[in-house]
């Protein structure tokens, strides 16, 4: 089983692939808030990298911008509109 922090350097890791050739550059949220455990996934979130950076919402990249791994197999993917209202992961 995963730690939470291993869980994040591999979705970390999958954000980078998946969005090497998007013409924005991404990054995961540093705030504990934008991090979770809900079952059996990990969630967190990412936007691009100057919104990250500055919170100016200039930089702001529409939708929800949110992977999950899974913390048997960290496996991971991104999760749709509806899965990520539907779960809601970073609700405390």
């Amino acid at each position: 089983m995963y730690t939470i922090e291993q869980a994040e350097r591999i979705a970390a890791d999958y954000i980078r692939e998946l969005t090497a050739d998007w013409d924005n550059d991404v990054a995961m949220f540093p705030d504990d808030e934008y991090k979770a455990q809900k079952g059996e996934f990990f969630y967190f979130a990412f936007q691009s990298a100057k919104y990250v950076e500055t919170r100016d919402d200039k930089y702001f990249a529409y939708g929800p911008c949110q992977v999950s791994v899974h913390s048997e197999t960290g496996e991971c993917r991104l999760l749709s509109v509806q899965e990520s209202l539907a779960i809601n992961p970073f609700a405390r």
